[in-house]
């Protein structure tokens, strides 16, 4: 049977087509299509990286950090630079298809953009659950592991539904402690997340997402000193409103460092005088899955099957 060049053409130019984009990943910047599925990865993004673990997709190249539990297979993994700061040289040796950069290494995208294509997954401690499940399904759809995805995000909302039952009614407030200070976190900072993930309610106000965010004083300027007094008001308001819980994150514990937070606590002529503190009702948040990696499938499981754990 005769075949007309016509569609011929057409068939060729579907192909050609249809492999241009066989890969496609949608993240916070434009879309990256690429001919095939990329084989070399490197991420800056540990949340990330604990995803692409989960899925089953190999990486290439991680910064420097401390892989213990699920992430200790990386401990020996090409190191790229730090959170912060890639070696471009390195990266330009291990040859990636595709680079994940993260919160910490954004200013780096136009640099790392030189040597592949970039992703950049961003998140909103305003809206971190919906940021969390449609990065992670979006990750997934790229490689075609939609279903591990949905897995993973339904186990997770498991924990989340029993957590809101465990502490309907009830009062928490989350504190960074660093360097022997206390700073209070409310829905919308940083770590605000933690009354979503537990469904306990904030005993201080909601972060304005509008607000701008204020310039840090240098050390020991009247901007430091009356920072340092609006930190410690809120403390007394928090000790005042007796949480029944305290979610306490331990910078100083980041990658198998001293902890110090129960003894800063302890030693506290407020915190240690409230009755959630008296009774033991302190969660003490894994620094390094809080702190350092974040929002991946594994590491957010992690953290809800501990607070489940504990706020039984």
């Amino acid at each position: 049977m005769k075949v007309s060049s016509r569609f011929i053409g057409l068939c060729t130019a579907a192909c050609l087509s249809f492999s241009a984009t066989a890969f496609e990943l949608t993240h916070s910047e434009s879309p990256i299509q690429l001919p095939a599925t990329p084989a070399t990865i490197a991420t800056f993004d540990l949340s990330v990286l604990d995803s692409l673990n989960t899925l089953g997709i190999p990486v290439a190249g991680v910064p420097q950090s401390m892989y213990e539990g699920d992430l200790a297979k990386f401990a020996n993994t090409t190191v790229i630079g730090t959170l912060f700061e890639p070696n471009y040289e390195v990266l330009e040796s291990l040859k990636p298809e595709l680079i994940f950069a993260g919160g910490r290494s954004r200013n780096a995208i136009p640099q790392l953009q030189k040597i592949a294509p970039v992703a950049n997954f961003a998140s909103s401690p305003e809206h971190f659950m919906a940021d969390f499940r449609q990065n992670n399904l979006a990750l997934a759809t790229a490689f075609d592991k939609q279903a591990e995805a949905q897995a993973s995000i339904h186990a997770i909302d498991a924990d989340l539904e029993q957590l809101q039952q465990n502490n309907a009614g009830k009062t928490g407030a989350f504190l960074f402690v660093a360097n022997n200070n206390i700073i209070a976190h409310a829905p919308g900072d940083r770590f605000g997340y933690a009354y979503d993930l537990t469904g306990l309610e904030s005993v201080v106000p909601a972060k304005d997402p509008n607000a701008t965010p204020a310039p840090r004083p240098e050390p020991g300027s009247p901007e430091a000193k009356a920072a340092a007094a609006a930190r410690a008001e809120v403390i007394n308001t928090i000790a005042q409103a007796e949480p029944d819980w305290l979610i306490v994150l331990d910078r100083s514990a980041i990658n198998g460092a001293e902890k110090t937070a129960a003894n800063t606590l302890a030693q506290h002529p407020v915190i240690n005088q409230t009755e959630a503190f008296k009774a033991g009702r302190v969660y003490y948040a894994d620094p390094n899955g809080w702190y350092v990696i974040g929002g991946g499938l594994t590491n957010l499981k992690n953290i809800t099957t501990d607070l489940l754990q504990t706020m039984n």
